[in-house]
């Protein structure tokens, strides 16, 4: 039942306004089961029961008191929320059964007529549903309803895109789970009865469309329990050191706080509660030994019930003090004029130098894993003296034809594990993990990133991390040896296991060095949900450097963080045009750009980077934000918690966007760590480079947080731009300056704060 006695009266008693009909009236089918007023141009006015919870440009749904409808297409469920009540002019039209009002054909118009109104979900049964009058009114397709009392089929967590049949005491459907819905995603599958809430939707590609029937949840409170706390995901491990860590979660319910925890997955030591009635749950755990692998649950239990998370894992930190180094390389220029004093990102560094030092480096074991390695004889021979030297090195490797610099390893006698063939997707990853095989923990350490290590991606923009932890580079062991089929020197491709056959079965959180470090392996880990509830954090800023991007869901997270007033999101990204690229979505609202000549095969995103109490985030790894590196390819990705990595990162991201033309504004973070940026007062530095063409930038620091004018003039004192007219940060800010469309010569630049006011020169040269 609709709730607001205004909608009723527009309902009911306005239709010399809009010629406007019940929305029965155009659900009514002929005996092929497709609409009789298809393609015909209709009116009706209702409230809005989803919006962009399917997505920001699919299909939106209104209902009045006697039927639902979709509305698909962009700008509709940009423009409404749930409970608008909206009149809706556009085409009838029915896609795969689903009747559907097309706005994006001409013609299609939106008028907003008031707010906050609610809809109660029709209770009805999986016998309702199929016994509808397919040719005739389908009375509950595009409604909101509610199954009672109903059984999901699945196990483990739910995946995006994905039906799960549902049965009741009077039948069995399905409900789907659509990539967007980013809170159900990832979350357990109950394993009882629940009530769902949703719309009611169709999905039968041939006449007469009589079967078919979906369910879609919009979020996770419309998958009701019985009144238990119901846990959400993310459930996620912090504040990890070498004899504690805590656990976080949201539960949809109050319920208490607990975690059941061991050293296997029995969960054998003590639970730990904490008899707070909430919704937001902490639970420290304490008393633990460093270097060691936990399993943990969340539980929250109330007067109805109890909810237990998935079964999760952690490792505790190493108590070895001289490790925990985290070493970011990037082989293309940064820059350096947004870094932290003292933090300046390592940018042209020669990746083929640095990993022939790690190897000669190494005393016991190197293990890789490369999809490809071509064209980098002097690595191959760096492999083959470790070899000869007696480090035990052990290689997997993608299902492709062998490559001349692998064919060198093998040659050599250096054993190999291949990807099967007949397996969808690829062997993606790039790492090595050195001396992990050894009882001494110091020496470990990981290289993984974005690089092929192939002649020709030294030419192409990527990025490299190396880590000196053994926690970590345990973890990747674990992932080698899944790969590699057994835990010795020789492989055992009848045990090996790759793309869908892996399990999930490697810790996932890690302290490194005081940093908070998050590790996820694909296909077996979920990944792109840990992407998105990373972009979830979002309070400032999100940056991409992404060879390619097209996971709708990943978008449709970060255009949520949009709506929410994250307005500071810039990207660019390579292979704007591939099948699916959400290079358009994102450009509606987001600052992006094409990446220009060469290659840029980065998979990186930045979370908050000049925001340090937003906890800025660092996505890297070998992951491509795509359905083939989710589904289908062996793939690693990193999320790293930490104030320097994030500006280092930030370094490289700047020089990327101002090399494809961006033109923005960057502020430096700044921490109570930072006093010598404190000791600075009000400071307009000299713009860089200069001269320059076309884009330079200019610095400028104030010691509070106020209002900033910064304005560039030429040589007879007439403005020609406003750069910077807004509130300032309290520190440093960097302000780009796009000469395009002026003539060469000198211009004059003057910043305004408060009584401050300070000028210099730049010179254009063209």
């Amino acid at each position: 039942m609709i709730k607001n006695s205004i909608t009723l009266f527009l309902l009911f008693f306005t239709p010399f306004l809009y010629s406007q009909v019940p929305i029965s009236d155009i659900r009514a089918n002929n005996p092929n089961g497709v609409p009789l007023d298809t393609g015909q141009v209709v009116t009706v006015t209702g409230v809005v029961t989803s919006s962009t919870q399917f997505g920001t440009a699919g299909a939106a749904s209104i209902q009045d008191n006697t039927a639902g409808v979709c509305v698909y297409g962009d700008p509709f469920p940009t423009s409404v929320n749930i409970g608008d009540s909206v009149t809706v002019t556009a085409v009838l039209t029915q896609y795969n059964g689903l009747a559907e009002l097309d706005f994006r054909r001409a013609g299609a118009s939106l008028d907003i007529i008031s707010s906050g109104n609610v809809v109660d979900p029709e209770v009805i049964t999986i016998n309702d549903i199929l016994t509808q009058e397919w040719n005739g009114v389908e009375i509950y397709e595009g409604k909101l309803i509610r199954l009672n009392n109903v059984t999901i089929s699945g196990t483990g967590n739910f995946a995006s895109g994905t039906n799960y049949p549902i049965t009741d005491a009077t039948g069995t459907s399905e409900i789907r789970i659509d990539n967007d819905v980013t809170s159900i995603i990832g979350t357990p599958v109950p394993s009882g009865e629940v009530d769902i809430i949703g719309i009611l939707e169709q999905y039968d590609n041939s006449p007469p469309y009589s079967s078919g029937y979906q369910l879609l949840p919009r979020f996770i409170g419309d998958i009701v329990d019985d009144g238990a706390p119901l846990i959400l995901n993310p459930v996620f491990a912090s504040d990890i050191d070498t004899s504690s860590f805590t656990i976080y979660f949201n539960t949809a319910r109050n319920g208490n706080s607990q975690v059941k925890y061991g050293l296997t997955p029995a969960l054998e030591m003590d639970s730990v509660v904490i008899n707070d009635d909430t919704t937001f749950h902490a639970v420290p755990v304490t008393g633990l030994q460093p270097s060691t692998l936990y399993y943990f649950k969340a539980v929250s239990d109330n007067s109805v019930g109890r909810s237990e998370s998935s079964l999760q894992n952690v490792t505790t930190a190493s108590n070895d003090t001289s490790i925990g180094s985290m070493n970011v390389y990037f082989n293309f220029p940064v820059d350096t004029t947004v870094a932290i004093p003292g933090n300046s990102a390592h940018g042209s560094r020669d990746f083929k130098a640095l990993l022939i030092h790690r190897i000669n480096e190494a005393d016991y074991s190197i293990d890789l894993a490369l999809y490809s390695f071509f064209g980098m004889q002097d690595v191959a021979d760096a492999l083959i003296l470790a070899k000869n030297r007696g480090v035990k090195v052990r290689v997997v490797y993608d299902s492709r034809n062998i490559q001349n610099s692998m064919q060198a390893l093998l040659n050599a006698g250096i054993l190999m594990s291949q990807r099967p063939s007949n397996l969808s997707g690829i062997m993606h990853n790039k790492f090595f993990i050195f001396d992990a095989r050894d009882t001494i923990t110091s020496n470990d350490w990981l290289w993984t990133g974005s690089w092929n290590v192939t002649s020709t991606e030294l030419n192409w923009k990527n990025n490299v991390v190396e880590i000196n932890d053994p926690t970590i580079t345990q973890a990747y062991q674990t992932e080698f040896e899944e790969m590699w089929g057994s835990d010795n020197d020789i492989p055992n491709p009848a045990n090996a296991k790759f793309g869908s056959q892996k399990a999930d079965n490697t810790p996932h959180y890690f302290n490194i060095g005081g940093r908070d470090v998050q590790l996820y392996f694909s296909p077996s880990d979920g990944t792109t949900s840990k992407i998105i509830n990373t972009v979830n954090t979002a309070d400032q800023s999100i940056y991409m450097g992404l060879y390619v991007f097209t996971r709708n869901d990943i978008e449709a997270a970060i255009h949520s963080r949009y709506n929410s007033g994250v307005t500071d999101i810039k990207g660019v990204i390579d292979q704007i045009n591939a099948s699916g690229s959400e290079f358009q979505n994102l450009s509606a609202y987001a600052d992006m750009w094409e990446n220009p000549s060469p290659t840029l095969h980065h998979k990186y995103g930045i979370v908050d980077p000049s925001a340090p109490a937003s906890l800025p985030y660092v996505i890297t790894g070998s992951h491509n934000w795509s359905s083939a590196a989710e589904n289908d390819n062996d793939e690693n990705t990193l999320i790293i918690q930490d104030f320097n990595i994030a500006n280092q990162y930030m370094q490289e991201f700047k020089q990327r966007y101002n090399d494809a033309g961006g033109t923005g504004i960057f502020i430096v973070p700044t921490s109570v760590k930072d006093q010598n940026l404190n000791t600075v007062n009000y400071t307009l530095y000299q713009n860089y480079p200069n001269p320059f063409n076309p884009i330079t930038t200019i610095r400028f620091q104030v010691p509070v947080t106020e209002k900033v004018e910064l304005k560039v003039y030429d040589m007879l004192g007439r403005e020609v731009m406003t750069l910077f007219d807004r509130v300032a940060p309290a520190g440093v800010v960097d302000v780009d300056f796009n000469a395009g469309n002026l003539a060469s010569g000198i211009y004059v630049y003057r910043i305004r704060a408060g009584d401050f006011i300070s000028a210099k020169k730049l010179m254009l040269l063209k």
